[in-house]
């Protein structure tokens, strides 16, 4: 293998499981002992407080990208054994599934839908978690679904859409395009945007669909692939696209980060930087998690690097959430790290369990997240 194939392999084989090719190379997983090593952790400048409000324990989903739900300050969660719970420092509800969740949680102010082991799509109630409706669906997914605008829509790992009526599950429409051999095996939020769904693609591409029909809208070129073989080709749009302003910003792997005029699809700014886990935006920056574990800071408006904070190599860092002054990332060993918003200094940690996180934390208050990682800890992460 070429240097540069294997250091691409290995970096890819950190989370994402992309071809049989890749995955059967032992020695390139960064998790054995003869793979790359991660860095010890970071010192921290100016200590803040960083504390576990609260926690609970739900089945542990090793390998998939179980996220938590918020709702009115509340979160709903799913654990690899089927149990689905709302949580608020105490149980509101909990229900128990027959077959194991794989994908979830979407939710909206009446449902929170999950999808099982066997390609069952479960909805309950957010009132009760009483089941409403399940729809067979007999496809793999690993995305939550979304519920917005009367219909759930489940995104497979073949990258199909397939919208379900939110009243009683019936499907309505299906969308699918062409893509690439090779795509990352991630977790690729969808979005709801007004009168649109924004997903990203293989490719380098952003999709916009009508949601009542499924009818594409138009595409939104984030990057276009390069190198001569498929893996250097990756170039797929990673994390969900962030919909602000009347903008659309998403970040590609191999690729970069880009915004653009949701109104006229024109390029608004590009930056050239790869990430393998996605964005975070206010209104003065993009924090986007490099693929080299680097955070990086973009002014909003120009794309210009404000600020980076490295020193956590080959800790596979989540997708970043802005906290207020706050950014916060999750990493394989199951750390919350705190960063400054203003300049990136690392402040605080804590650890939540004992297993890799790998979805970001969800704000769920002022400078309160929720945190789920892969051994079924959740917990509520407090910076103080």
């Amino acid at each position: 293998m070429s240097g540069r194939f294997s250091r691409v392999a290995a970096r890819l084989l950190g989370l994402f499981a992309v071809a049989t090719l890749v995955a059967g190379c032992s020695s390139l997983n960064p998790f054995s002992r003869k793979g790359p090593q991660i860095a010890p952790l970071p010192p921290l400048t100016s200590p803040v407080e960083v504390s576990i409000a609260a926690q609970t324990k739900v089945g542990g989903s090793e390998g998939l990208f179980l996220t938590p739900a918020i709702l009115d300050n509340e979160a709903i969660v799913a654990g690899g054994d089927g149990r689905v719970l709302r949580w608020n420092g105490g149980t509101r509800w909990e229900a128990k599934l027959e077959d194991r969740i794989i994908a979830g949680v979407g939710t909206d102010e009446r449902l929170a839908v999950v999808v099982t082991r066997k390609g069952e799509v479960v909805a309950l109630a957010v009132d009760d978690g009483a089941v409403r409706w399940r729809h067979p669906l007999q496809a793999d997914v690993i995305t939550p679904p979304l519920v917005a605008g009367g219909f759930v829509v489940v995104r497979t790992v073949d990258h199909r859409l397939i919208a379900l009526d939110a009243r009683d599950g019936k499907e309505r429409w299906v969308y699918q395009r062409n893509l690439p051999p090779l795509s990352l095996r991630q977790s690729a939020p969808l979005v709801s945007a007004g009168n649109a769904i924004v997903a990203g693609y293989p490719g380098g591409i952003v999709a916009v669909v009508e949601p009542r029909s499924g009818a594409p809208l138009f595409d939104l070129t984030v990057a276009s692939p390069k190198g001569a073989t498929e893996i250097e080709r990756l170039t797929d749009v990673v994390g969900p696209p962030l919909v602000a302003r009347q903008e659309v910003c998403a970040a590609a792997y191999q690729g970069r980060v880009a915004c653009f005029d949701g109104r006229t699809a024109e390029t608004i700014w590009t930056k050239d930087l790869s990430s393998r886990t996605g964005i975070d935006r206010d209104f003065r920056y993009i924090v986007v998690t490099a693929d080299n574990d680097d955070v990086v800071a973009l002014d909003a408006y120009s794309g210009r690097e404000q600020w980076r904070t490295g020193g956590f190599s080959w800790r596979l860092l989540t997708r970043p959430l802005i906290l207020g002054d706050w950014v916060l990332v999750g990493d394989r060993e199951g750390y919350v790290h705190v960063l400054d918003r203003n300049d990136g200094r690392i402040r605080g940690r804590v650890r939540v369990g004992s297993g890799p996180i790998l979805v970001e934390p969800k704000s769920i208050g002022p400078n309160r997240a929720v945190v789920q990682n892969t051994d079924g800890t959740v917990a509520v992460v407090e910076v103080h």
